[in-house]
């Protein structure tokens, strides 16, 4: 099953994304994780291909991840090509949302509401059902986007869900930004996840710098300790 989801994940990349480069607008504000013209970043809504086992097979290290862009998704088919690990991606329950739209009005909105009553389930928009088995796991990679400073709001939703089940649990961060720096979204793992035990450091990869992610995440596999 691992084998024939990154195959699949390494197809829908090679067909539907054209650059690693930083297409952000050069406009004064937040940075985030932008829309790629050049393809659709919604294949395989679960991290699963097989519709008849949505659930992940049991191993020893998990990804999370969500997409908005192709840039996340980049990093994490190149980290399947480092590390054994089951994938579980994460997807919006209302579809066809366009976040950057009238200077990123709605990812603001979720961002806002999340901020301002981050205790409050309903803070958090909804995402696609995910049935895993945190219990397998021993290390938890989550791979997210910046929002406005902050994890992309979609990502949030599902470790506001289940980030207690992750007590006791290595955690590692992987962040895409355009250029802002990822302290918001650390304090943003670190409330939603707060008894997970964190790998540091982080790994920050710009939009500009996803080409090169295999060397960065190589190193930052290293320095963590998954793979020698």
């Amino acid at each position: 099953m691992k084998k024939l989801f990154y195959i699949l994940l390494a197809a829908g990349l090679f067909f539907g994304f054209t650059s690693c480069e930083d297409d952000e607008p050069v406009i004064d504000q937040p940075q985030t994780e932008t829309p790629d013209n050049g393809g659709d970043d919604n294949d395989s809504e679960n991290g699963n291909d097989d519709p008849e086992n949505p659930n992940p097979a049991e191993g020893d290290i998990l990804v999370v991840y969500y997409s908005y862009t192709n840039n996340t998704h980049t990093i994490v088919t190149d980290l399947l090509t480092q590390i054994e690990a089951d994938v579980v991606r994460i997807e919006p329950a209302e579809k066809g949302l366009d976040y950057a739209a009238n200077n990123y009005a709605l990812g603001s909105t979720l961002i806002a509401a999340i901020r301002e009553n981050p205790n409050d389930a309903s803070s958090y928009p909804a995402i696609d059902p995910v049935e895993v088995e945190l219990e397998n796991y021993a290390t938890v990679i989550v791979a997210a986007p910046l929002w406005w400073s902050n994890m992309a709001a979609p990502l949030q939703s599902f470790l506001f869900n289940h980030g207690n089940e992750m007590a006791g649990k290595n955690i590692g961060l992987i962040v895409s930004s355009a250029s802002s720096g990822i302290s918001g979204v650390e304090a943003d793992a670190k409330r939603l996840i707060p008894d997970g035990n964190f790998l540091t450091p982080s790994l920050w990869i710009r939009s500009s710098q996803t080409s090169n992610c295999h060397a960065m995440t190589a190193e930052w596999l290293d320095n963590i300790g998954l793979i020698e």
